[in-house]
């Protein structure tokens, strides 16, 4: 009898021994088959669309079983230096999610409140008018959370235009070797244009309220804004390939200059670097190192989870984009999710092409850029292809 069970236990392990190797094997050719398909999507993306000169994707599921980094097409015109997954990247608004991020560490420090107004941190002569809507100036009360939110009415220095006048993101391209001060951009806001409604009555983006609370985080910490980035964020995760342009240096030289942005047929990749771009879309990174930030915030590792849940406070923005506190939300009609499943997501986008999103759904993070301020839809269209290829692959699998 003894004989008897001793042989079945072993043939059950033999068995158990071979469906675990063909597991193996099956999991292999699925891992292999889905790099490919990650690399065509890549490469297919420059190749089809001439306007993206070049692509970097970072993929990762939450759960560590499948990650891919890739690139393709030319990061450096002039050099002719190809795109690679370590090429640094201007990741633009996403440097919204970073510093939002710093205003939430601030929060759950009590250093701050969200409802304080802006002036208890601010200057007078830096806000002072700011906010005049139909005679009535709002600048005082205009709160931390508001500026988070987009809901402050303060206009946008970048995108609008002054009566007559051209926006500054026109100017930096006539003239893209003049230099711009970060204060100089909240005076444009201040004395050139005129705010888009009263303070919490509607939902308008604009870059002024990040340089507005880059200010707040150097009032309350007494340190530039680079350094708090880097005592919050860069250094506790690592991240030796991120640095604020213009400020800081990253902790390891990097072995090529950021990927060239284009403006539809325009190289206009000087003008990343006139000082105007900081808390509101300064930094570069990497493919790779954005999602290792993102996990981190996600898993509470940056703030808890209760803090991400205020960033999650959704409010509609643009069509299909809803926003939180310094967080983005992707979210298609019901009826367009069911035909064609695709899950919501949350992150951030930036106007140089740059994505970083989260699937709660897929349990997926997806980063990168196409370097191409021309389209802000063509970075989702590639999230897109990348969720359906991982969904079917997984499926199969």
């Amino acid at each position: 009898m003894k004989r008897i069970i001793k042989a079945s236990t072993i043939l059950m392990m033999i068995i158990a021994a071979g469906l675990f190797i063909t597991l193996l094997r099956r999991s292999a050719r699925s891992s292999d088959n889905l790099n490919q398909e990650m690399e065509y999507l890549v490469s297919g993306f420059v190749e089809k669309d001439k306007s993206v000169r070049n692509c970097v994707l970072s993929v990762m599921k939450g759960d560590g079983s499948f990650s891919w980094s890739g690139a393709a097409g030319i990061a450096s015109q002039n050099g002719q230096v190809p795109m690679t997954q370590d090429t640094p990247i201007y990741i633009a608004s996403i440097t919204k999610l970073y510093t939002a991020t710093a205003i939430m560490r601030l929060y759950e420090e009590g250093a701050l409140s969200l409802d304080d107004p802006m002036s208890k941190y601010l200057p007078e002569g830096l806000i002072r008018g700011i906010h005049v809507y139909k005679g009535k100036d709002y600048s005082h009360e205009i709160t931390i959370k508001e500026l988070l939110s987009h809901t402050s009415g303060i206009a946008d220095y970048y995108t609008e235009k002054p009566k007559g006048g051209k926006s500054l993101f026109e100017l930096f391209l006539e003239d893209p070797e003049r230099s711009w001060t970060v204060d100089e951009t909240i005076e444009r806001a201040q004395k050139d244009l005129k705010p888009n409604f009263p303070p919490g009555t509607d939902a308008s983006y604009s870059d002024t309220n990040f340089q507005l609370l880059g200010k707040v985080i150097e009032a309350i910490t007494g340190k530039p804004l680079h350094t708090v980035y880097e005592d919050f964020i860069f250094r506790p995760l690592g991240l030796k390939h991120t640095w604020l342009t213009g400020r800081s240096k990253p902790e390891v030289a990097p072995s090529a200059p950021p990927a060239d942005v284009f403006y539809k047929d325009m190289n206009i990749t000087n003008t990343r670097s006139n000082g105007a771009y900081w808390a509101d879309g300064g930094i570069v990174s990497t493919a790779e190192e954005m999602i290792i930030f993102l996990k981190a915030l996600n898993e509470g590792r940056i703030v808890s989870g209760e803090t991400l849940k205020l960033m999650h406070n959704w409010h509609k923005l643009e069509f299909p984009l809803q926003y939180g506190y310094g967080t983005m939300y992707f979210k298609l009609p019901w009826f367009i999710t069911v035909v064609m499943k695709v899950p919501p997501l949350w992150g951030h986008s930036g106007s140089t092409g740059s994505f970083l999103y989260y699937s709660e759904d897929l349990n997926l993070y997806m980063a990168g850029s196409i370097n191409q301020v021309e389209s802000k839809s063509k970075p989702f269209r590639l999230m897109l292809k990348v969720m359906k290829t991982i969904q079917s692959k997984m499926v199969a699998g």
